[in-house]
């Protein structure tokens, strides 16, 4: 019998996570919605005392500025850009919303890195 949890979904589908995010981001502002999406799929928890980096509860990695944008963006299991579309203030043009949830995630990033506590032993080195 193959256990659900390692059942991966089909190409295209959203998952369950995504699609509740994208339906609570309906309510909110385009910031909201960026916060509760990067909240949802990272979780961070720490920053790094000797590196830029935080520690994402959800991947269980240390993470770099590019690497949390590269995932927010491309990977097909977060997808922000998309999670965020039906936000109240969100842009209509395709190039407008990615450049605002590039902002909004960039203003996450520093301010996690400015509110988060340090941890001196990360496990291993950040990806960049």
């Amino acid at each position: 019998m193959v256990d659900a949890c390692f059942v991966l979904r089909p190409a295209g589908r959203p998952s369950h996570r995504q699609r509740s995010v994208r339906w609570r981001a309906r309510s909110l502002s385009l910031r909201g919605a960026v916060r509760l999406a990067a909240g949802a799929f990272f979780r961070f928890q720490y920053r790094a005392a000797k590196v830029t980096a935080l520690w994402s509860g959800v991947e269980n990695v240390w993470l770099g500025r590019e690497t949390f944008l590269y995932w927010a963006f491309w990977d097909a299991d977060i997808d922000v850009p998309w999670l965020v579309a039906p936000a109240i203030d969100a842009p209509q043009d395709g190039d407008d919303l990615r450049a605002a949830v590039r902002a909004e995630l960039d203003a996450y990033w520093r301010e996690q890195m400015t509110s988060l506590p340090r941890t001196g032993k990360p496990c291993w080195l950040p990806l960049p």
